[in-house]
């Protein structure tokens, strides 16, 4: 298993495609490279064809998977609102890998695990892995998530919403060498191979977890017996003065993933935003589904919290031998959240190395939580492979 990862910031396209492809050859053989991802910012639409020929014909035996987007990641670098590209080529010479597109009709008509392992290639029993990237105006990605949860339990996803147009048809997919314009594309992996996903959401909790003793769809009534809006505001009151105006601007719902845990630290809590607050009946809208019986926690994120909880869960990792890793970031994250470009990558190379590294900023990041997937935002989404 040998990895290998380039990016480029060059505006012209044939100097772009040698800085793209020149670094490879220093860590893979390229007539063995199994999967590249290929990631690009729209000031390449029109010559996107020439940069997925010449990298198909550079990695001749690798199925080619990417998208467009906003901005892209690789190597030790976060390159936003400029042009850019990335490229991930992984050698994986016992795993197998199946290419899939979905579109929406497909989606709609696959009730069954019949129907989409008719699509991905491999059934459930196989343990696969996805990755996948989606277009949001022309498939549902939700629907798309939720199946795969359904079909194939615990089978992890990552990967992300392309985020290279604002309308329809204004992003491009990339799957097996062909640029398409709509639909979920991605890839089935199963084999000799060990993946191990970190989905960071950036948040970090406050105060202590409540159970929701009465809600309704996506509103929360109460807490432990309690009005939702009263528990909040008796949180607040036990928090320092910093947290509580940190609270009162960037304020979230964690909901446990399973809420039959004993004690709940991070990666335990899906977090929701909190859509509004009802004074006089003392409820709480937030943007998940509001279940009796379900755990929650209030949660806070800044600059600082999202640093420290990306380190906190790269750190036991830090021993794991990895070869390399997939990062899908937030396009809400990079210097939207801290003052210099390259956080996220740059934590990820000082924790675990230098490992080769590719992805970009998505609309939303798929990952899984709880055994689970989901699409997240602020979040930043990280595969690492390694030898099992």
């Amino acid at each position: 298993m040998r990895f290998a990862s380039s990016v480029t910031a060059s505006p012209k396209v044939a100097q772009a495609i040698e800085e793209l492809l020149a670094p490879l050859d220093a860590r893979v053989t390229t007539g063995a490279v199994d999967l590249a991802l290929l990631f690009a910012t729209p000031h390449f639409d029109d010559e996107l064809a020439e940069v997925v020929d010449r990298v198909a014909a550079k990695l001749p035996g690798a199925v080619l998977l990417g998208c467009t987007a906003e901005g892209t990641i690789g190597v030790d670098r976060e390159l936003e609102r400029i042009p850019s590209i990335s490229l991930l080529a992984a050698s994986l010479p016992d795993v197998l890998i199946r290419p899939f597109h979905m579109r929406q009709n497909q989606l709609e008509a696959a009730e069954t695990a019949l129907d989409w392992e008719r699509i991905v290639g491999v059934a459930a029993e196989s343990s696969p892995t996805f990755v996948a990237f989606g277009d949001p105006f022309s498939v549902d990605v939700h629907a798309a998530v939720e199946q795969i949860n359904e079909f194939f339990p615990k089978a992890p996803l990552v990967g992300g919403v392309a985020s290279g147009g604002r309308k329809p048809r204004g992003n491009r997919l990339i799957v097996n060498g062909e640029i398409i314009e709509e639909g979920l594309v991605g890839v089935s992996m199963t084999g000799r191979m060990e993946v191990k996903t970190v989905v960071s959401q950036g948040c970090r909790p406050i105060g202590k977890s409540y159970v929701i003793t009465k809600g309704d769809r996506n509103i929360i009534h109460e807490l432990g017996g309690r009005p939702a809006l009263e528990q909040l505001q008796h949180t607040l009151t036990t928090l320092s003065e910093e947290d509580e105006q940190l609270a009162r601007q960037s304020l979230f719902v964690g909901r446990a993933i399973d809420e039959y845990k004993g004690r709940f630290g991070r990666g335990d809590f899906l977090i929701h935003n909190i859509v509004g607050a009802d004074r006089k009946s003392g409820a709480i809208g937030m943007a998940g589904l509001a279940r009796v019986g379900a755990t929650i926690q209030f949660h806070v994120r800044d600059a600082q919290s999202a640093d420290e909880d990306l380190r906190a869960m790269l750190v036991p990792l830090a021993s794991a031998d990895v070869q390399g890793a997939m990062l899908f970031g937030c396009n809400g994250r990079g210097t939207h959240m801290w003052p210099t470009p390259g956080h996220d990558v740059g934590v990820l190379r000082e924790v675990l190395g230098d490992v080769p590294v590719a992805g970009f900023f998505c609309g939303g990041e798929f990952g899984p939580i709880g055994g689970k997937n989901f699409i997240h935002g602020f979040t930043a989404s990280i595969a690492l492979f390694r030898e099992p």
